[in-house]
């Protein structure tokens, strides 16, 4: 008999650790999706993504994600390999051209009016490297890639690179002719209806494959939609719907990108309806992240498509604007539901986050740039490292910078600009980006200790990763080179009345750029070149609404109360005659913490001695902070720490115990503050030996007999607990 019970023990503990290691992973990966273009981090006015919403309240939502370059193919090839484009060589999306290059290479001269040389960029992604797709797929995974790749045609296709199928098997930059059907460059794919959206029909093709897949074993899905790349166009239905929210003091203003955000929303509802329709969202991972910045600089009309506004800037610039992007990370079992984290991540840590969370073997000889984020899913630190963005590509984007690379470390973000200095060889910008989130204030002259500790840090790793760098151009002509003309945008991304206006100016000032709340702040504003005629109007955009008190050429608010980390931004119109300047102006608002909560089931039950009870909690911080959990009973001899990622404490009554009562407390901390909820147990001498739920204890007898007869009835057991399982599941749901 005691061999049976070790067994089943050991059986039970073997088939729990597999029960709760979720194995099945999507990764969702947008195109040109900026920090701002959604509501994950505070509410959007404007752009609608209540499905992208409610999926990241599932997991932990990272504030601080950096794409490792701010344009697409070098940021999908350092999520396929866990490498910086310094080391995988792909720099810059120039992926269709018709040359072959699978490494980068320095180059020993430049025009005459270039002051460095850029490196030529590998153009396609070599299928020697070990990509995701290969790892898992050799582990057993079935695999798919829905969507853009952009990283080389076949023979270098995801087909080459570890997929199983790739639809629609296409390795352009965007969707040539537009998102609405007929599909000019997806001529495989039917339409099932009219002007139907290539995003949603890839969803639908996504979906339909995990249901004929999933019971077949582990699967990765890559799932990167086109959306929200350019040709912008949407369906006019749901243009128009956006047309009637538009504000002209609203940084965000295209209704034709509001539309194509909500046709990207509406394919990750799909997408996600797949996993509850297979009951495998408990054993599914979900990255969501986006390849760069938001597209700020094409002009659409009169306007441009989005705005990544408080962030600096945007896709193709080394600003956060052209970096930072929206992710969250759903692990069950790991992450804590509606959790936010403000540690530093990258592209290239999704490389070895996966594969050590799913027992896959790194592979031998690769070197791997990213770390294993793990410990910051489960609410832990890592310790500070840079992340780096190498981008020596020069395009003429406003805010644009010649070939540059930027290190990222400890709130402190370094720009180098390779032989464009002005006094130095190099240019460097430096800004304290956790009190200055618009990279406003270059603080280099301010702070040299910190750019020589940097830039030695940058300089360090782009030797160590073997980086085709840019070279001082020999054949420069002093002076050929306008320094004025850095960061000056290129007169295709001018909209029209910024041609007309160029000499009308408009200098606006916060008297801080982050505040508590309580704080009164005061704004201003000098319209410069401006005649009698001129006006400058205000609205506010973004953040809790404010009160504000009109002063001369400003006003002042008292900042407001805030639960996570909120912008509190003000749009400007400055008219004088037929010219307009339009300014964005934010403060930071830091949140107020307010202790946790936690609220059980029951706060009474019944019990047998030797029976295991099974009490459900739930528990919330409106702070969006890792929580931590502690569970104590004196009378049971309880006092341990458990994980929040699974609501429900497995609770087993000794058989030995004296008491016919215990009381059990579960206390829930943010690291600051607690709150504690309690529970009574009334226990009874009747021995039981199964487990109980909400206080229904029954008691059970056991006779002899081996292990091989009693296998039956615990295959069976074993199916009845994940069927009632499953119906649990529905049943809350359906609540």
């Amino acid at each position: 008999m005691r061999q049976l019970v070790v067994f089943l023990c050991f059986f039970h503990l073997t088939f729990t650790a597999m029960a709760d290691q979720p194995k099945n992973v999507i990764f969702i990966l947008a195109d040109d999706l900026g920090w701002n273009d959604t509501s994950i981090y505070q509410h959007n006015k404007f752009y609608e993504t209540p499905n992208i919403d409610a999926l990241a309240q599932k997991g932990m939502t990272f504030t601080q994600a950096f794409s490792n370059s701010p344009l697409c193919s070098p940021t999908r090839a350092s999520i396929l390999t866990g490498q910086t484009p310094a080391r995988h060589g792909i720099l810059n999306p120039n992926i269709e051209a018709p040359t072959v290059r699978l490494t980068s290479s320095e180059r020993s001269s430049a025009p005459r009016n270039q002051l460095s040389t850029a490196p030529l960029t590998a153009t396609r992604l070599d299928t020697s490297l070990p990509t995701l797709a290969k790892i898992l797929k050799n582990k057993g995974y079935h695999t798919a890639h829905f969507g853009k790749w952009h990283l080389g045609s076949s023979p270098y296709s995801p087909l080459e690179h570890g997929f199983d199928i790739d639809i629609p098997h296409f390795s352009g930059s965007g969707p040539y002719g537009g998102y609405l059907a007929p599909w000019s460059f997806a001529p495989n794919l039917i339409p099932e209806i009219e002007e139907e959206h290539i995003d949603i029909r890839l969803a639908k093709e996504a979906k339909k494959w995990i249901l004929n897949n999933h019971s077949q074993g582990a699967f990765y899905v890559n799932f990167w939609p086109f959306s929200v790349h350019a040709p912008f166009n949407a369906k006019q239905d749901v243009v128009n719907h956006f047309i009637d929210k538009r504000s002209p003091f609203n940084s965000q203003r295209s209704a034709t990108y509001a539309g194509m955000v909500k046709h990207f929303d509406d394919a990750i509802a799909i997408l996600y309806d797949a996993l509850e329709e297979a009951g495998i969202e408990d054993d599914t991972i979900i990255v969501f992240t986006s390849d760069n910045g938001g597209n700020m600089y094409d002009v659409l009309g009169e306007i441009h498509p989005t705005s990544n506004f408080p962030l600096r800037s945007g896709k193709a610039t080394q600003y956060d604007g052209g970096s930072r992007v929206p992710t969250f990370i759903i692990w069950p079992g790991l992450t804590q539901s509606n959790t936010l984290s403000d540690e530093p991540i990258q592209s290239a840590d999704f490389y070895p986050t996966l594969l050590s969370g799913l027992n896959a073997e790194m592979p031998k000889g690769h070197i791997v740039d990213g770390e294993d984020i793990r410990p910051l899913l489960r609410g832990d630190t890592l310790s500070p490292r840079p992340i780096f963005t190498y981008y020596p590509t020069m395009p003429r984007v406003p805010d644009w910078l010649p070939p540059s690379a930027t290190v990222l470390y400890d709130g402190w973000k370094l720009i180098k600009t390779f032989y464009y200095g002005a006094e130095e060889a190099h240019r460097y910008a430096l800004y304290h980006v956790s009190s200055d989130a618009e990279e406003m204030r270059n603080l280099a002259k301010e702070r040299p200790d910190k750019l020589i500790a940097l830039d030695g840090i940058l300089s360090e790793y782009l030797v160590s990763s073997n980086a085709s760098l840019p070279l001082e151009n020999p054949d420069y002509q002093q002076g050929a080179f306008n320094f004025n003309s850095i960061g000056k945008p290129a007169d295709q991304y001018l909209l029209p009345e910024e041609k007309t206006s160029k000499n009308l100016s408009l200098d606006l000032a916060i008297s801080s750029p982050q505040a508590n709340a309580g704080d009164r702040l005061f704004v201003s504003w000098e319209l410069l070149n401006g005649s009698s005629s001129s006006s400058v109007n205000y609205r506010q955009f973004m953040g809790p609404d404010v009160a504000t008190e009109t002063q001369n050429n400003g006003f002042s608010f008292t900042v407001p109360k805030v639960d996570t980390a909120q912008f509190i931004s003000f749009g400007f119109i400055a008219s004088d005659h037929e010219k307009t300047v339009r300014k964005q102006l934010s403060v930071k608002v830091l949140p107020v913490n307010v202790a946790p909560t936690i609220s059980l089931s029951n706060t009474t039950l019944t019990a047998s001695k030797g029976s295991r009870l099974t009490i459900n909690y739930t528990v919330n911080d409106v702070n969006k902070d890792k929580l931590y959990l502690k569970v104590q009973s004196d009378e049971l001899s309880i006092d341990e720490n458990i994980s929040i990622a699974q609501p429900v404490y497995y609770l087993d009554i000794p058989a030995s115990l004296t008491q016919n009562q215990a009381d059990i407390n579960f206390t829930v901390s943010d690291g600051l503050a607690s709150n504690s909820s309690a529970l009574r147990i009334s226990i009874s001498d009747v021995q039981g030996g199964g487990s109980t739920n909400n206080g229904d204890t029954k008691a059970s007898k056991t006779g002899g007999g081996s292990i091989v007869m009693l296998l039956p009835i615990l295959l069976m057991a074993i199916g009845f607990r994940n069927l009632s399982y499953l119906l649990l599941k529905r049943e809350a749901k359906l609540k």
